[in-house]
């Protein structure tokens, strides 16, 4: 009887951390490919539109709660990211990704955002061939994309446990010119 009441003791004290301990809530993953750019070269900056988009996607992004943001090693990745790190006081984090083999590049880039940055908003600068591939890892479902636009903003929420969920939305300045800040 008596180690009964210590079990039951024992069980409510670990029923009382359980409850106190804050739990994280969804991870949201705002993933867009680099803004619009100059040119073919490997490293291309961005072109005007390039840079206006990117100043759209602080209008987008700059209240959404953003604690990191991640880009690949390129310039244009960095120029899209810049305007929004910079009003938000964020370093970006750089992940090196070789565009020609984008390889394992979404699951390293999942699994560095889902441990480090759990129930926080996360900014990903990708680029078409690696976009797929990213949400997919932080999905579990193959990502059937389609062509991915320089205006394509995806969504990822991540829930602490349960599916993730997809949303695919617009920014900047569209293909037919009007102005898509969210579809």
């Amino acid at each position: 009887m008596k180690t009964a009441r210590y079990v039951f003791i024992a069980l409510i004290a670990l029923s009382l951390v359980a409850c106190s301990r804050p739990q994280a809530g969804p991870t949201v993953v705002l993933i867009v490919r680099h803004a619009d750019k100059a040119s073919d070269a490997e490293d291309s900056p961005l072109n005007e539109a390039g840079m206006q988009r990117a100043q759209a996607l602080v209008g987008v992004a700059a209240g959404a709660g953003v604690n990191a943001i991640y880009t690949s090693q390129f310039k244009r990745n960095h120029d899209t990211a810049q305007p929004l790190a910079q009003r938000l006081g964020i370093t970006p984090t750089e992940m090196a990704v070789n565009l020609q083999n984008p390889g394992d590049y979404g699951s390293r880039l999942a699994k560095d955002i889902l441990e480090k940055h759990p129930g926080q908003t996360v900014l990903v600068v990708g680029h078409g061939n690696t976009i797929a591939s990213t949400v997919e890892a932080l999905t579990g479902k193959p990502a059937q994309l389609g062509d991915i636009q320089y205006s394509d903003l995806f969504i990822v929420t991540v829930p602490p446990s349960g599916p993730a969920k997809l949303i695919k939305a617009q920014y900047g300045m569209g293909s037919a010119g009007g102005n898509m800040m969210m579809k």
